[in-house]
């Protein structure tokens, strides 16, 4: 993955909440902050987001600021140093619109070997703009939940050259997390039975998800003794499977409309009407969680 950011191609890191996208994210910044500018693009609101990427800009690279944004009380003192406090413009720059404020951004690190990582993609269309202005002059490094795509990102999405996809942790890899997790914060456990309960109701219910493993173990550490009863009410929602219901329903609707072929072949209004009513409400949520998806 850093190999890729440093030659200039952008990697989309993709998986369920808790995998541990951020953590992958935080330690490729760590390995390439040490010799090319990297920047961190918070899910946050639009101004706060063109902020906070102005003061990493300016001072990482030094922010390229026009001088009408240099209030006139310390243009004198900017001429005689050679250089802008970060102080002197944050007030300008937080009343000058968004687009402005990343405009400058990009001027400032292009051709700089700068890396933008992106806490989260999956952004409303007013911040995917401004990502994909930071796109044209930097790779980009992202986190995206699985399966979330919104037509609006489609072009943002052209843009990432590599794709990291991160799964559940096999079992034995969840239950070396646990033992070391354990080992870092002390848990008191009854028995060691009920510590091997535990490990074994870690495997099974954190579905390999590092969040999950973090925060059982996390939440045994602050009771006071963990009993093989109390065992059992370990869990985290991070480690929670869900059932995708779209191709079920894709599958009713495609039944319930041939069944409507059906019923007036056969000339039989009440099931007409029964699958008419069946079929709408089908279309319905099917669209309702496409909007939520």
């Amino acid at each position: 993955m850093c190999a890729a950011l440093a030659a200039g191609h952008s990697v989309l890191v993709r998986g369920r909440p808790g995998i541990g996208k951020a953590a992958l994210l935080a330690e490729a910044r760590r390995r390439l902050s040490a010799d090319r500018p990297c920047l961190w693009v918070r899910d946050t609101d639009t101004r706060a987001m063109a902020g906070e990427l102005a003061e990493q800009a300016h001072r990482a690279v030094g922010l390229q600021v026009p001088e009408h944004l240099v209030p006139q009380r310390h243009r004198a003192a900017a001429y005689r140093a050679g250089s802008l406090r970060w102080e002197w413009v944050r007030g300008a720059l937080a009343r000058a619109p968004s687009r402005e404020v990343v405009a400058l951004v990009v001027e400032s690190v292009r051709d700089r070997g700068a890396v933008v990582f992106v806490e989260s993609v999956d952004l409303p269309p007013a911040r995917a703009e401004l990502l994909l202005a930071l796109a044209s002059v930097a790779p980009l490094a992202a986190a995206s939940d699985a399966g979330r795509r919104r037509p609006h990102l489609e072009e943002l999405f052209w843009r990432f050259h590599r794709v990291v996809d991160l799964g559940p942790l096999p079992r034995a890899a969840t239950r070396a997390l646990a033992e070391r997790w354990l080992a870092e914060r002390p848990v008191a456990f009854a028995s060691p039975r009920v510590r091997e309960a535990f490990l074994r109701a870690v495997e099974h219910e954190s579905g390999g998800v590092p969040a999950a493993i973090e925060g059982m173990v996390g939440a045994a550490a602050h009771d006071g003794q963990v009993t093989l009863a109390g065992v059992r009410a370990y869990r985290h929602e991070a480690g929670a499977r869900y059932f995708d219901m779209a191709p079920l329903l894709a599958v009713a609707l495609v039944a319930f409309v041939a069944l409507r072929y059906i019923a007036r072949g056969a000339n039989d209004v009440e099931l007409f009407v029964l699958s008419g009513v069946v079929t709408s409400l089908l279309v319905g949520l099917r669209m309702l969680l496409g909007r939520a998806r």
